[in-house]
């Protein structure tokens, strides 16, 4: 995903640079949601891809070949305040965090290639990532698509950046280069091993690349952008969970103003999520906020 994104930077830079244009790093959509920048992430988490927020303090972590490793920021954001290792791990391709009461879940889900019919998540209980500079994990989930078929890189609908904890099972969702869907998949966060099929399948007109559910409003946040616009645009969904079930008759859907490679979101303070981005050509590495009260509140 980082070089096509990397290649639509490029060709962006060339033509501002031949329409004298001397900066692109904010691409506006008609009545977009403004996103509030925080700060430049440290260098160490260029490629940020998954957040987490334990005891009050952000976690986060790199995609894939990065080390496997997960860091602690600063509440500034600005530098990395504690490093931790996850052992009897391999960072392939690292895409999202997901948390419950006890425990994080690190999921090895992206699988641009198609190279694997699944994925890996890590489950590390919390209270081990205060003790030391390595942890390791009390299981290893690994899980299987049923409905897995091969395709060409970029160009299939068996990708997965995003994972979410909702009640007692984990919320995986595909992010379908094909067709712009996603399909939702539900995890034991009990079974080492698990062959899983979709429960449901979304029109999000775009690629999902996190995920995060809000048990007190029970409000699920979908984060993802477009791939076949110029440059393109990233948005959010906002939908209901009933009964276990994801009431897409609920969904809310916003562009956000500042387009950028937006990887991570986690709910954050009121009615607010937090989302990082990777570094690009334009822009360093990011993490910011976004108010979405005016959706919440919104009647219709």
């Amino acid at each position: 995903m980082a070089d096509i994104f990397k290649k639509n930077i490029y060709l962006m830079v060339v033509l501002l640079g031949l329409s004298g244009c001397s900066s692109a790093s904010t691409y506006s959509v008609r009545k977009p949601l403004d996103i509030d920048v925080l700060a430049n992430l440290p260098e160490v988490l260029n490629e940020s891809s998954g957040l987490a927020i334990i005891n009050g303090h952000v976690w986060s972590h790199n995609d894939s070949g990065s080390r496997n490793q997960i860091y602690q920021l600063s509440s500034n954001f600005q530098t990395v305040t504690k490093t931790v290792t996850v052992q009897r791990s391999k960072n392939y391709d690292w895409e999202d965090l997901a948390q419950s009461k006890r425990y994080l879940y690190i999921g090895d889900t992206g699988n641009n290639s198609t190279r694997r019919d699944g994925g890996v998540i890590y489950k590390v209980p919390l209270t081990s990532l205060e003790k030391g500079s390595s942890v390791t994990p009390v299981s290893t989930i690994r899980y299987r698509f049923k409905d897995f078929k091969p395709g060409k890189t970029y160009q299939h609908n068996f990708d997965s950046e995003a994972i979410t904890v909702v009640g007692d099972q984990l919320w995986l969702f595909s992010k379908n280069w094909q067709n712009e869907h996603t399909k939702l998949y539900r995890l034991s966060t009990t079974q080492s091993s698990q062959t899983v099929s979709p429960v449901g399948d979304y029109l999000t007109e775009g690629l999902i690349t996190s995920a995060d559910y809000n048990a007190k409003t029970s409000t699920l946040a979908l984060l993802g952008y477009r791939k076949d616009i110029f440059l393109g645009y990233s948005f959010i969904w906002l939908v209901k969970v009933k009964n276990n079930q994801l009431d897409w008759s609920t969904s809310k859907y916003k562009r956000l103003r500042i387009y950028s490679q937006w990887e991570a979101v986690h709910w954050y303070k009121d009615n607010k999520l937090l989302i990082t981005s990777e570094k690009n050509p334009l822009t360093k590495a990011m993490i910011a906020t976004v108010d979405v009260s005016s959706l919440i509140n919104a009647s219709e």
